[in-house]
C-alpha cells in the first residue's frame, strides 16, 4: 500500500512536470523563442516524449479496489433490492389517495369548501361580464370625444376663412 501511495505520487508529479514542458514548448513554439539549443521544436519534442514515457508507465500503475458501497447502502447488496416488498399499483393508489385525502383533511378543504370557490368564480364571472357594457359605453364615450374634437378643429378653420 506504501508502495502504492509513492508510486503514485511519483506519476502525478511526473504528469505534471511533462505537461509543463510541453507548455513552455509550445510557448516557445507560439512566440519564435529561442535560448541556444532550446527552440519550440526541441521543448516540444521533450516534453512529447516525456508525456509518452509517462503514459508507458501508467499502464503499470495499480489499480485501486472498488469501494463496497452495499456498506452505505445496504439495497445493493448482491445487485438487488432487499427487504422491501414491491407495491402492487393498486396499493401504491390507495395509498396516493389516502394521503391526499390526509392532507385535505389537514388543511381543513372540504366540500363545503370547494363549492364556496366555484360559486365566488361564478359570481366573478358574473361581474366580469355586467362590465362588459360599461367598457363599451367608455369606447363609445372616447370616440365621440375624438369626433367632436375634430369637429371643433374644423369650425375654427371654417371661422378662419
Amino acid at each position: 500500500m506504501a508502495q502504492s501511495r509513492g508510486f503514485k505520487k511519483f506519476m502525478a508529479m511526473a504528469y505534471g512536470l511533462g505537461a509543463s514542458i510541453v507548455i513552455i514548448g509550445a510557448l516557445f513554439k507560439i512566440i519564435h523563442f529561442e535560448i541556444g539549443p532550446l527552440t519550440g521544436n526541441v521543448m516540444l519534442t521533450i516534453g512529447l516524449v516525456t508525456e509518452a514515457i509517462i503514459f508507458a508507465l501508467s499502464a503499470f500503475e495499480p489499480v485501486d479496489n472498488d469501494l463496497d458501497w452495499s456498506l452505505v447502502y445496504p439495497e445493493l447488496a448482491g445487485g438487488m433490492a432487499t427487504t422491501k416488498k414491491k407495491e402492487q399499483p393498486k396499493d401504491a393508489e390507495g395509498l396516493l389517495s389516502q394521503k391526499l385525502d390526509n392532507l385535505l383533511k389537514d388543511a381543513k378543504i372540504d366540500g363545503e369548501l370547494m363549492a364556496s370557490l366555484g360559486n365566488s368564480i361564478k359570481n366573478f364571472e358574473g361581474a366580469a361580464k355586467g362590465i362588459a357594457p360599461t367598457v363599451d359605453s367608455i369606447a363609445a364615450t372616447k370616440k365621440y370625444g375624438e369626433e367632436l374634437s375634430l369637429a371643433a378643429a374644423q369650425m375654427e378653420s371654417l371661422n378662419g376663412l
